[in-house]
């Protein structure tokens, strides 16, 4: 019989530069969740457990495009909207194209590698 170790309270996890998380997933996934944040494809080889890690990132990546999600300037913790103060410094807009711009950047240095 296999005995699985589960985490109690969420884990903080770098997903992106300057881009925060706290989590359930164990760190053992958090590969496939960065790699489902930062826009690339699943891996086949992956079980379930990592595919689901990289379709949570996938989905946090989706709710920052459509403003469901924001980054907090604060802490850099990617939040719900429903969680941020209503005083924030800078507006959910700005943090997407910010994202945008990384993203692009990270994509374009590994096709050049």
């Amino acid at each position: 019989m296999r005995k699985t170790l589960g985490h109690n309270s969420p884990v903080l996890v770098d997903l992106a530069d300057g881009v925060l998380v706290n989590t359930r997933i164990s760190s053992d996934k958090h590969p496939a969740l960065r790699s489902g944040f930062a826009g690339y494809p699943s891996n086949p080889r992956w079980n379930v457990s990592k595919f689901h890690a990289w379709k949570v990132g996938r989905q946090w990546r989706d709710a920052l495009a459509k403003g469901e999600m924001v980054v907090r300037t604060t802490d850099s913790m990617l939040v719900s909207v429903a969680e941020v103060e209503e005083n924030a410094d800078e507006p959910p807009s700005t943090l997407i194209n910010q994202l945008s711009i990384y993203f692009s950047n990270k994509l374009a240095s590994h096709q050049l590698a």
